[in-house]
């Protein structure tokens, strides 16, 4: 073959890949897709996924999401399982991506966010401020005060330094000048049972988590732009203007890094559309849990824009 009857011939090859992938994007989903959710099921990762899956049909041609649990790792398991399957657009992670940003700031981990193309954000689990139900503490505005005028610091809890709720805490004691001695407990259920028990001042944990335990626990507030479909009467941290540095935990659709941005275009518009529907939003409600609609690209821009901002925080951490 000559030198230009090569050149053709690689021409033409091009040509009929890049016809080939967009007639695969065009025809995209011709068969079930598979959603990975890296915890047990009945989490709040779960709950998530399965409201997605449970409306999807009509946006994705009739085929259904199926909801494939992989625990382990605090998510991490499943997240490497997506990463490494094929760049069909047929195998999904749904992420707690607060977690995985903070482990991968604090340390490299087995997966990341760079692996992955996003997809679209369904929903965030926000953190909420609480305290003892016997506390004397009526506001967020009270607790900053008595904070910093107490002689001796406050005790707070959470689940783990490094954690989201950790650095949710930092998020408003910081920007407050408030010291306070943290202390650590395995879950959000810990953190509760210790503001039961009035073993600490106050407490970070998702808001929702305060949900049926309003006898043993008061939420001050949500550290959040908006309220909380959990606790619709707790005031946003925004709306007092409280200063503070948003810090939760987004649940995001992520592809492996590789499918093509055609497919992935057609997931984050199918993903929106979906995160719409009124049975998606009420079954969340119900769960009390905030849902989400953005799409991949301003995913992909809020969540550089965290792991800036994390990143500053984690750089406060003694």
């Amino acid at each position: 073959m000559t030198k230009l009857g090569w050149m053709k011939s690689l021409a033409a090859g091009a040509a009929l890949a890049v016809t080939g992938t967009l007639a695969q994007a065009a025809e995209f989903p011709e068969r079930p897709i598979d959603m990975i959710v890296g915890f047990k099921a009945g989490g709040g990762t779960d709950t998530y996924a399965r409201a997605l899956a449970s409306a999807a049909e009509a946006h994705t041609g009739g085929q259904p999401v199926v909801i494939v649990n992989k625990p382990g790792g605090g998510g991490l398991v499943g997240g490497r399982f997506v990463a490494d399957q094929p760049p069909t657009g047929y195998t999904l992670y749904l992420a707690s991506a607060g977690s995985m940003v903070l482990k991968n700031l604090i340390k490299p981990q087995v997966v990341s966010t760079d692996d992955f193309k996003m997809v679209g954000t369904i929903g965030e689990l926000t953190a909420g401020i609480f305290v003892p139900a016997g506390s004397s503490i009526q506001s967020l505005d009270e607790l900053i005060e008595v904070a910093k005028s107490s002689d001796s610091k406050l005790r707070w809890g959470h689940t783990g330094r490094g954690n989201v709720w950790h650095m949710a805490g930092l998020g408003v004691l910081n920007p407050n000048g408030v010291e306070a001695k943290d202390v650590p407990f395995k879950g959000g259920s810990g953190v509760r049972a210790a503001l039961t028990s009035a073993d600490v001042d106050f407490g970070i944990m998702g808001a929702h988590l305060g949900r049926g335990f309003e006898g043993d626990v008061r939420l001050l507030a949500v550290l959040s732009n908006d309220r909380h479909p959990a606790a619709p009467d707790a005031p946003s941290a925004k709306e007092l203007g409280v200063e503070f540095i948003p810090v939760s935990t987004p649940m995001i659709v992520m592809a492996p890094a590789r499918t093509s941005d055609e497919i992935v275009a057609k997931l984050s518009d199918a993903v929106v559309a979906i995160t719409q529907e009124e049975s998606y939003v009420d079954t969340l409600s119900k769960a009390g849990l905030p849902t989400s609609s953005v799409s991949g690209p301003d995913t992909a821009a809020a969540l550089e824009s965290s792991k800036e901002a994390w990143g500053k925080l984690l750089e406060t951490m003694e």
